[in-house]
């Protein structure tokens, strides 16, 4: 299973913020792209092209995928009745290690990976360890019933988590419920799904 191995954070000095949100990102010290020209490049010019493919590097390392399953995601997209862009984000949104990232059983997407990788993760009672499965409206993902699987969620401060709202935890039972689809005002508002669009329809 293919998933990217390089610098986490080199996306975060080029957009010059901090996209995951955390708290040791250099981006916030350094909101620059890294090497010795990194304070100057950040004003340059970039043409269409360039601001479009910078629009899809970030959602596509924001959700921890490759470009095969980047790409995969997108032409699937295209086929549903729809907005291209928001059944595009849905489809990113709605993988297992997504779902288990925003309900706070792990600390980072890439942590939500693992667990989902190593057996941690039920959906709806049954073990899945495919973090691009999709999960729909109804679907219960829960950490699976051991010690160990729920102590590295407690460890994780999964109570506190802070739950979208097409989800409805049950913090006592280590599960969340998809509610309903997300909407365009739940995803991050530096996502330009639009620009990734016209990536594709080059």
């Amino acid at each position: 299973m293919a998933t990217y191995r390089g610098r986490k954070n080199d996306i975060c000095r080029k957009v010059g913020f901090n996209i995951w949100g955390k708290a040791k990102c250099p981006s916030t010290k350094r909101p620059y792209p890294a090497g010795q020209h990194g304070p100057n490049s950040k004003d340059k010019r970039k043409s269409e092209y360039g601001t479009q493919l910078l629009s899809k590097q970030v959602i596509k390392r924001y959700y921890h995928l490759m470009e095969k399953q980047f790409r995969r995601t997108f032409l699937k997209a295209q086929r549903m009745h729809g907005n291209t862009g928001i059944n595009f984000l849905r489809l990113l949104e709605l993988r297992l290690q997504t779902s288990v990232w925003r309900l706070g059983y792990a600390k980072t997407i890439f942590q939500a990976r693992q667990m989902v990788t190593h057996g941690h993760i039920t959906v709806n009672g049954n073990l899945v360890d495919i973090p691009s499965y999709q999960v729909k409206v109804g679907d219960v993902i829960a950490v699976r019933d051991t010690e160990a699987s729920r102590a590295m969620a407690r460890g994780n401060s999964y109570e506190g988590a802070a739950v979208p709202v097409y989800m409805e935890a049950n913090v006592p039972k280590f599960e969340g419920t998809i509610s309903a689809l997300p909407e365009r005002d739940d995803f991050p508002k530096f996502f330009n799904e639009q620009q990734v669009v016209e990536f594709y329809a080059r």
